[in-house]
């Protein structure tokens, strides 16, 4: 079986216009960008995308329109993943019934959040979403849900039927090597974490889901090709990159990077930069030192 999250994923942010509304015609410089770059995989409504601020309603008509945008750009390997990020299971699976008639390759889980949950219940939760009927990717966010996800958790999750694999940004390179442990052809795990793509790659990852690869596509998919043919020097230097990137998200420090993102996305003539209310644009101090870091 296909990998849904094998090489680079780019986690992509939700374009909007002035008003708040999702813009998918916007945000046509920035898939150009993504493409040139050598990335054929896209995650939206992500930690990135603002999913769980966006109705579903919104996030679905968002996918359709990337989804069909991306695949007419990038052509038969073109992969389209939708996050399904809700505070309970009902609402959760409301969103993955909204996007019952999106050509997707799989829908992204997230575990429930504001309330703290056993493992039982966590396990019903992705059970529930698997049984859908579409394939389905383990997103443990523990930072964002409350609720991580142990490794005796991912290790039933990944016997369920239709559960196919795990995108993991808890940070946490330990566990990170015990949940690769757990792959294999029909289970995929996938580091989110930016500063650990290399170590996540070289402990048995099928893939990374960087965000600033939306700044430097390029750079992160080099990175994983030289892990894979064992150029550590040039693996090793393109992390230092990624890591030097990284620094970006100084310029707010203690919030979500989402508005930041998507700051330096606009500064490099990528998209607009709005955000979902209550994100606050950047002020004039703020964007001075953010093109300061920008390559």
């Amino acid at each position: 079986m296909r990998q849904p999250i094998a090489d680079v994923t780019i986690p992509l942010v939700t374009v909007l216009d002035a008003h708040g509304r999702p813009d998918a015609e916007a945000a046509r410089p920035l898939l150009a960008h993504l493409a040139s770059g050598g990335v054929t995989a896209l995650m939206l409504a992500g930690t990135n995308g603002e999913g769980p601020v966006l109705s579903g309603v919104a996030v679905r008509s968002y996918a359709a329109e990337i989804g069909a945008m991306w695949r007419e750009l990038v052509g038969p390997g073109a992969t389209v993943l939708v996050t399904a990020a809700g505070a309970g299971t009902r609402d959760t699976l409301e969103r993955i019934d909204l996007l019952a008639d999106v050509g997707l390759d799989a829908i992204v889980v997230l575990a429930p959040f504001y309330f703290r949950h056993t493992e039982h219940e966590l396990q019903a939760h992705f059970r529930a979403a698997a049984g859908r009927g579409r394939p389905v990717v383990v997103y443990n966010s523990p930072g964002y849900t409350g609720n991580p996800l142990t490794l005796p958790l991912v290790s039933r999750l990944r016997e369920i039927p239709g559960i196919v694999g795990l995108k993991d940004s808890s940070g946490d390179a330990a566990l990170f090597e015990s949940f690769c442990a757990l792959g294999g052809p029909e289970f995929g795990v996938a580091q989110g974490a930016e500063r650990q793509l290399t170590r996540g790659l070289r402990a048995g990852a099928v893939g990374t889901v960087p965000g600033v690869g939306m700044i430097a596509p390029r750079l992160c998919v080099d990175l994983v090709a030289q892990v894979a043919r064992g150029d550590d020097a040039g693996a090793d230097s393109s992390q230092e990159q990624v890591d030097e990137l990284t620094r970006i998200f100084s310029v707010r420090p203690g919030a979500s990077g989402i508005v930041v993102m998507k700051s330096a996305l606009h500064l490099l003539g990528l998209c607009p930069p709005h955000a979902a209310a209550p994100f606050a644009p950047l002020t004039a101090d703020e964007f001075a030192a953010l093109r300061a870091l920008l390559p």
